[in-house]
């Protein structure tokens, strides 16, 4: 009988001892770790108030620095009174043609000025239209004034007056070595090389006394009066333009030709030296 009531006590035992523990345990979780309450979000007259008691804290405006005063260059001494300065180098003249082709140059495509009171022309002027040349002989007046027709009035007003007129000399008669019969032509080659002109471009000049000197490679001006008209030989037509010669401006003087065919603010600016 004792060895029925052992094991019954022994598992008596056993349910108290978890009864306990489970009893333990339970006290533990609700007196011990119990959960915190959530923290509730904050109102919005408890954030005002909050930002009220916050005090913003200014920056300090920037100081302007002040630049640092910049170093004097050193004065170059002077030389002594006594002492004059050196000399500055002088270049040699220029050549008077050299200097005065650019400038005549320019004084073609410039309007006309008066030359010691001859009326500057140009042959971009007396060239400046078209002319047909009949190969036939002029035997009646109604071809030669068909001819006529071909010169605009611009040109036919040149008729009779004094004039100057700048190009390249072709002597035709010479006496005691001056010429006194000639051509001017609007182009060097017209005469050297064989190029054959225009009837506009070149006039027949006879020299009055004795003639002038020849010069044949250099530009030159010949001062007289025009004649603008058809000019016969034999019914043939043979120029268009004739000149009365009276004086003729060479190389080196034909800085006056220049003078007034060009525009005097040009000349003082690039020529100063001879007091334009």
């Amino acid at each position: 009988m004792s060895t029925q009531k052992k094991p019954t006590l022994w598992k008596w035992y056993m349910l108290k001892t978890v009864v306990a523990a489970l009893v333990v345990f339970a006290g533990y979780k609700v007196f011990v770790d119990k959960p915190s309450p959530e923290q509730a979000a904050p109102t919005q007259d408890q954030i005002d108030s909050l930002s009220e008691s916050i005090e913003l804290i200014e920056e300090p405006e920037p100081v302007e620095e002040t630049p640092a005063p910049e170093a004097k260059p050193e004065a170059t001494p002077e030389p002594p009174a006594d002492e004059a300065p050196p000399a500055a180098t002088t270049e040699p003249p220029p050549n008077l043609v050299e200097l005065i082709q650019p400038f005549v140059e320019i004084g073609k495509e410039l309007p006309p000025e008066t030359i010691d009171g001859y009326q500057g022309v140009t042959f971009d002027r007396l060239a400046s239209f078209p002319y047909e040349v009949p190969l036939d002989p002029v035997t009646n007046k109604v071809e030669l004034a068909r001819l006529n027709a071909q010169i605009p009035e611009r040109i036919k007003s040149l008729d009779k007056k004094a004039v100057a007129i700048r190009g390249f000399m072709l002597p035709l008669k010479v006496e005691n070595g001056l010429v006194t019969e000639l051509l001017i032509m609007r182009d060097q080659s017209m005469c050297c090389f064989g190029t054959v002109p225009k009837i506009n471009e070149w006039i027949n000049i006879r020299m009055a006394g004795e003639g002038v000197q020849p010069i044949m490679d250099q530009p030159i001006t010949l001062m007289g009066q025009l004649r603008v008209g058809e000019v016969l030989e034999n019914d043939y037509l043979v120029g268009i333009y004739e000149m009365e010669g009276d004086r003729m401006i060479g190389p080196l003087d034909t800085l006056i030709f220049a003078r007034f065919m060009v525009d005097s603010r040009l000349a003082k600016r690039h020529f100063p030296q001879f007091g334009f």
